[in-house]
């Protein structure tokens, strides 16, 4: 049934919703000429190369990381690689060499004890099998004109058994990295208890007590060009030799970056293999972690707060003189010679800066980079959120609504007749999900708002049921449906991202203060401090509003350290509270 079908294989469901004749990619050129269809791989493939940059002659030099244990030699586990094989999505592409999931889940004890010896081999030769090293690019269309090869993302598919090294890989470095407390505070990106809320409530928190002491805030949201594609080999593989690897895993990694290819099949058509003489393997399980590792030290070149989630990159100020200004002009110089010395490019068109204020009378923060003066803004969309210069949730509400209705008038188009268990489905995967995303960081204190994001629900609970008689009580078609009011869902997920910070020592370290007076009849033991505040946009603000809703919750919640459990029973405990009728 197609109900089961959303749950269990959403790409299947997708195809048969949107079924339609297949048709060819056609491109035009820079000339507005037709690109023959046989010809399209080929113009992308070059186009997706010329991404890569050439390495630079390497004359720097980096301190091996000489006071902690070296990393320990991997050895390769049949279990692990039974229970890696077990965790495979079935829908995953296989690469060049043909292996998918399925067949190595439908024989994974067999492949297991195969792969186990062929995996130890590889890391004990340091010798990466030629198809390991070929990536099949599919170009996914990303917005605007689909006749323009500009407006194409390349998405690679590489073979699976080298994920599964890789996961292992990941795994152990993962470790080494963390016993030696490498990586900056600022990343929160592709990192275990690390998120985009988490990397929002670190910015917003400075933000709204920077404007609560009175001064305002300048940030500068940093682009960079197509930074995973950019990273120089001999520059990283110079990064990782400070690490204390393993000689046998920094020798493996070495051979996995070099003599990589690529090609871009379209329209039943291959291009012929390009070179990959940059960047971070693409549609790799350590891809990510190579490039956290290449960007880590840019925080530490600048005296003002960083923000990084992966590439995604914000400097800031609280400004309380012209002193600060400069100070952050000349954080901004020393990110530009970082990006010079390691070969990463900043696109300056698309940087901007921004003044956080509760004024309507401040002028535009004026900073430069490479000479060039960055364009200010009122207005920027961060991970996802946007963010605007008086600190205002309203525009990103109206935003997230309006983009909720939209998909809410697409069910309603095309799926009128369908079941009601469907179209529950499709509201939570398509229009709730909108709703909820970040919904922790810019859930909205005034009622007008709360209310406004509510009748989205309002209006899928009827088209649900198909009920739209002005007599039934929607609060009640909800509850027949289990769908709890949006704003309680918002604490109950403001809630879990605080117990994350709390239980993580770094957060909790950065974010989170004890309290001076801990009452025993009246606190409990993981009572937090609140921060002072005043203003009401400070009182409301994201991690002080969550400070509050923590503290209120009993002792056998708050001392529940597993995720998981803790967030069933804080909804168990949150809906009870909150029951809509």
């Amino acid at each position: 049934t197609l109900p089961s079908m959303l749950l269990n294989n959403p790409r299947q469901f997708w195809n048969v919703v949107n079924h339609a004749p297949y048709s060819p990619l056609a491109l035009i050129d820079d000339s507005e000429n037709i690109i023959e269809i046989n010809q399209c791989a080929t113009v992308l493939n070059h186009l997706f190369s010329s991404h890569f940059t050439a390495h630079s002659p390497l004359t720097l030099s980096l301190p091996i990381t000489s006071n902690v244990l070296p990393m320990d030699p991997i050895c390769i586990d049949f279990e692990g690689i039974v229970s890696i094989i077990k965790s495979l999505k079935m829908s995953s592409s296989c690469g060049v060499d043909g292996i998918n999931s399925k067949v190595l889940q439908s024989t994974k004890y067999s492949s297991s004890l195969f792969l186990t010896k062929k995996f130890q081999q590889s890391l004990d030769t340091t010798a990466v099998p030629e198809d390991w090293r070929i990536g099949k690019v599919i170009p996914v269309h990303k917005s605007g004109n689909k006749s323009s090869p500009l407006n194409y993302r390349p998405i690679s598919l590489t073979s699976v058994p080298s994920k599964i090294l890789e996961h292992v890989i990941h795994k152990q470095l993962s470790i080494h990295l963390d016993s030696i407390s490498f990586f900056n505070k600022a990343q929160h990106g592709f990192r275990r208890n690390y998120s985009c809320e988490t990397q929002l409530l670190c910015l917003t928190n400075d933000l709204f007590a920077n404007l609560d002491s009175g001064y305002p805030t300048d940030a500068v949201f940093l682009d960079f060009a197509k930074a995973f594609d950019k990273v120089p080999h001999n520059r990283l593989l110079l990064k990782l030799s400070s690490l204390n690897l393993d000689n046998n895993v920094l020798s493996w990694i070495e051979s996995f970056l070099s003599q990589r290819h690529q090609f871009v099949y379209v329209n039943d058509c291959s291009s012929t293999l390009a070179p990959v003489t940059s960047g971070v393997p693409q549609g790799t399980v350590l891809g990510p972690l190579l490039f956290l590792i290449y960007i880590n030290d840019l925080p530490l070149q600048v005296s003002s707060p960083m923000c990084l989630f992966a590439d995604d990159c914000v400097l800031y100020r609280k400004i309380t003189s012209p002193h600060d200004s400069l100070t952050l002009q000349n954080d901004l110089d020393l990110v530009q010679s970082w990006c010079t010395n390691w070969q990463m490019t900043l696109n300056v068109s698309k940087c901007k800066c921004m003044r956080f204020s509760r004024s309507s009378f401040q002028t535009s923060p004026v900073h430069f980079l490479n000479g060039i003066p960055l364009q200010p803004t009122d207005m920027y969309k961060y991970l996802g959120v946007l963010l605007t210069s008086n600190l205002s949730w309203e525009n990103h509400i109206n935003s997230v609504v309006s983009s909720a209705n939209k998909s809410l008038g697409f069910l309603r188009r095309n799926f009128r007749s369908a079941p009601s268990q469907l179209k529950r489905l499709l509201y939570l995967a398509l229009v709730r999900s909108k709703l909820e995303y970040a919904s922790s960081i810019w859930h909205p204190h005034h009622a007008t708002l709360t209310d406004y994001i509510e009748t989205v629900q309002n209006r899928a609970a009827r088209f649900i049921q198909s009920d739209y008689s002005s007599f039934s009580s929607v609060s009640l078609i909800k509850s027949n449906l289990s769908l709890p009011l949006l704003s309680t869902r918002r604490k109950i997920f403001r809630l879990c991202l605080l117990h994350k910070v709390f239980y993580s020592p770094r957060l909790n370290q950065s974010l989170l203060s004890p309290p001076a007076y801990l009452s025993s009849r009246l606190d409990h033991c993981n009572k937090i401090a609140r921060p002072k505040c005043f203003s009401t946009a400070h009182q409301h603000a994201p991690l002080p509003d969550a400070i509050v809703d923590w503290n209120d919750l009993p002792e056998d919640i708050v001392t529940i350290q597993d995720p998981i459990r803790f967030r069933e029973a804080v909804t168990n405990i949150v809906l009870h509270t909150h029951s809509p009728l």
